[in-house]
Parts: C-alpha cells; sequence; structure tokens
C-alpha cells in the first residue's frame, strides 16, 4: 500500500500543468543595473487559451511550488552571472522575483526575475549576451514550456 501511495506522490510530483502551449510571450524587456549588479528580465506573458491556467500540484508540506518562472542561462550568459553553486543544474543567482501563478484566458501578466550579475562582469559584453538563455515555466518539478529569447528576440526584430 505504502508503495502505490508513494508512485501515486511521485506521478503527481511528475506531473506538469496542462495547456503550456497556450502561454505566450508579448513583451520582453531586459535591464543591466550596474549600481546593483542587477540583470532583470521583464515579461508580459499571455494564455491564448479558453481554459485558465494553474497549478493543481499540491503535495503535504507548507510551502508549495506551483508554477514558478525561470531564466536559465546558455554557455555564453552563464560566465557573467553568479551561479547557484550546489546544484547540477546552470541556476543564475536569483534577487528578485513578482509573478502570478494564474492565468486567466486572453489576459496579458507581466513578470519579472533579476538575477546577481559577477562584480568583475564586462556589462557591455553582457548586454549582449543576455538574450542567451531561456524562460522556463515550471509546474513543481516538471519544466512545461521553454521559451528561447533569443528566438524570441529574432522573431519579433522582423515584426517590427
Amino acid at each position: 500500500m505504502r508503495k502505490a501511495a508513494m508512485i501515486c506522490f511521485i506521478f503527481l510530483i511528475l506531473t506538469g500543468f496542462d495547456n503550456a502551449d497556450d502561454l505566450i510571450i508579448k513583451e520582453m524587456d531586459i535591464t543591466i543595473d550596474p549600481a546593483s549588479n542587477e540583470l532583470r528580465y521583464d515579461f508580459l506573458i499571455e494564455n491564448t487559451g479558453e481554459k485558465p491556467i494553474k497549478s493543481d500540484f499540491d503535495y503535504p508540506g507548507q510551502h508549495p511550488l506551483g508554477v514558478e518562472f525561470v531564466v536559465q542561462p546558455n554557455r555564453t550568459l552563464a560566465p557573467y552571472m553568479e551561479l547557484e553553486p550546489n546544484s547540477k543544474y546552470k541556476k543564475m543567482l536569483l534577487l528578485e522575483r513578482g509573478s502570478t501563478s494564474y492565468f486567466e484566458p486572453g489576459v496579458e501578466s507581466p513578470f519579472y526575475l533579476s538575477y546577481k550579475i559577477k562584480d568583475d562582469a564586462d556589462l557591455n559584453r553582457l548586454e549582449k549576451q543576455a538574450f542567451h538563455a531561456k524562460l522556463l515555466i515550471i509546474d513543481g518539478v516538471n519544466v512545461s514550456a521553454e521559451f528561447p529569447l533569443k528566438e524570441w528576440k529574432e522573431e519579433h526584430k522582423e515584426k517590427s
């Protein structure tokens, strides 16, 4: 019985929210603040579907993980950024975030993420590398959607 309960719990953890394909980035702005060594990503994301998108993730603890947004650097951005030291994943050191975990259909939702820049980073070069990353939308422990930022920038540059 315990084994079956554990398998069900693991299945719930590994299942992401439905309709992640209905989320699109409408706007993106990147700001470098030299005074605080901060790289900030501002996004406007829209649910283009007909149903609300929210996390159904649940577990017995007090701090549900729910929907989380993360900018994951690629190999050319990572050298400019402070990284989490004890992870097998490439994670930039998060300073602040502001987001919702619920997306109404047809509604644009703003959110931001800011990360710590290394003290000795060349900010002119960093500015060119800031789009060399992916926006990950994570539900629980499952990556539900990935948005390569450089591709988004190129697509929207053509439309401008």
